[in-house]
């Protein structure tokens, strides 16, 4: 065989291991997110690789709704919503939402759960899903380049971790739900109560993740719901006191750990019953009032054995709100202002906070709408400095926040039409607030009812 054969051949396989090598080293985009699945309260990191350096791309967020809004206000079930975002790849053709604004989109800064919040529902477009209040949901994404779609994948997302089990509790009058890790010792138990929605939806939504992080929790209905009063007016304290007998008597709960945690309505609830009864040694109050308020009707929210509990009236014409006439949405919170006018009554009827026998967390919105729960909440912290309240005490307060603070990643858009009332707040400012406040919610309850470590921070 000549040198020249030999050259050639020799040639020929580098030049074919070169393209070989070279058709190797192509990469595709690719989109990457984890955990998966994950806790709808839960952090996930989204990277898109396999990109040309500095290029543009477009990544689309689809969810078919199954649940109903976490306040009650309005029910979106059926809607799929969508949300979206464009950026600029690094120089290494890579996209990182923990470390990259978008160039536009539904959201502008920094966020790597801004595709979560910040979707909207897309017109009148219709969902096939039929699922359960807590049943998982998938969430779409699409990667698009120049129009075209170039990835997608689909992760899912849990309301309720799967070694959790759940139990209905009908006992002696109670409605309620218990919501419990399978496995271990014996757990913190928490009272969870929805607001002035009624029924029993959103208090199993917040038992239920509470429970995915370690705790028995209790979602306790305490009207609009089967044999429960229709009104919130002249609600027992008994009926709850029952509550916690209940849950105190469960072998799978620590009795001397009990907490109470509430929203709206349910964090004037919580703050009161915290107040009452010691058993109770720890409480986390969403948006909550200093005072007894008017029941949704007339007379007080609240009876113990057998007597009203004072309260404050609703100031006729307050804030130029007429029952007659409402606008829509509804803004309450120049009513509540105007009504804490009454200052004889707010003294009969502010909650005792100084009686809580244990540590007390508030969070709220400098925004809220419904009614003025910082405000209020400020003046817990005030009446508690004034005691010189023994145990830790900490209000989380957010600008741009509204009413509607959860405990999870979801959509905190307005839809098209107008909801019932005005709840205040920004997407984003809401979006913040909710993100901030759970895991520091959490770490409250670690440290008084896991740890139960009775020092100030």
């Amino acid at each position: 065989m000549s040198r020249k054969i030999i050259f050639l051949s020799t040639l020929t396989i580098l030049f074919g291991f070169i393209i070989a090598n070279s058709s190797c080293s192509k990469t595709t985009p690719d989109i990457q997110i984890q955990p998966d699945p994950s806790l709808v309260d839960e952090k996930v990191d989204i990277i898109i690789s396999g990109l040309k350096p500095n290029q543009s791309v477009t990544l689309k967020a689809t969810m078919e709704e199954n649940q109903p809004s976490p306040w009650g206000v309005g029910d979106n079930k059926g809607r799929v919503w969508q949300s979206y975002a464009e950026f600029t790849a690094d120089e290494n053709g890579t996209v990182d939402l923990s470390e990259q604004a978008p160039v536009q989109g539904t959201y502008q800064a920094i966020d790597p759960m801004g595709l979560f919040w910040s979707m909207k529902i897309i017109g009148d477009s219709q969902s096939d899903q039929e699922a359960g209040l807590l049943d998982p949901f998938e969430v779409q994404f699409d990667l698009e380049i120049q129009g075209e779609t170039a990835a997608s994948t689909r992760i899912t997302r849990r309301f309720i971790a799967p070694n959790v089990h759940s139990v209905e509790v009908r006992e002696n009058g109670l409605v309620a739900k218990l919501f419990e890790p399978e496995a271990g010792a014996s757990h913190p138990g928490i009272l969870v109560l929805g607001g002035s929605e009624g029924g029993i939806s959103s208090a199993e939504m917040r038992a239920a993740l509470l429970a995915s992080h370690g705790y028995a929790a209790l979602a306790v209905a305490y009207y609009r719901m089967e044999d429960l009063p229709k009104m919130l007016v002249q609600i027992p304290l008994e009926y709850f006191e029952k509550a916690i007998d209940w849950i105190e008597s469960q072998e799978t709960v620590d009795n001397s750990r009990l907490g109470i945690l509430g929203g709206s309505k349910g964090g004037e609830l919580a703050l009161l019953l915290a107040s009452r009864f010691p058993r109770l040694r720890a409480a986390v109050a969403y948006v909550p009032s200093h005072v007894v308020w008017q029941g949704i009707g007339y007379g007080s929210s609240w009876t113990y054995r057998g007597e009203p509990l004072p309260y404050v009236p609703y100031k006729q014409g307050a804030g130029g709100y007429d029952p007659q006439n409402p606008t829509n949405p509804i803004n309450l919170g120049e009513l509540y202002l105007g009504s804490l006018d009454n200052q004889d009554a707010v003294a009969q009827a502010s909650i005792p906070a100084e009686d809580i026998n244990g540590p007390v967390l508030l969070i709220s919105g400098h925004d809220d709408q419904m009614w003025p729960s910082k405000l209020m909440a400020e003046k817990i912290i005030s009446r508690l400095k004034e005691h010189n309240f023994k145990y830790p005490y900490g209000h989380l307060s957010y600008e741009q926040a509204g009413h509607r603070i959860t405990s999870y990643y979801w959509p905190t858009t307005r839809p098209e039409t107008p909801e019932l009332y005005s709840l205040g707040g920004t997407a984003a400012g809401d979006a913040h607030a909710q993100a901030d406040s759970w895991p520091k919610v959490l770490q409250f309850l670690n440290n008084y009812l896991k740890k139960v470590i009775f020092s100030k921070p």
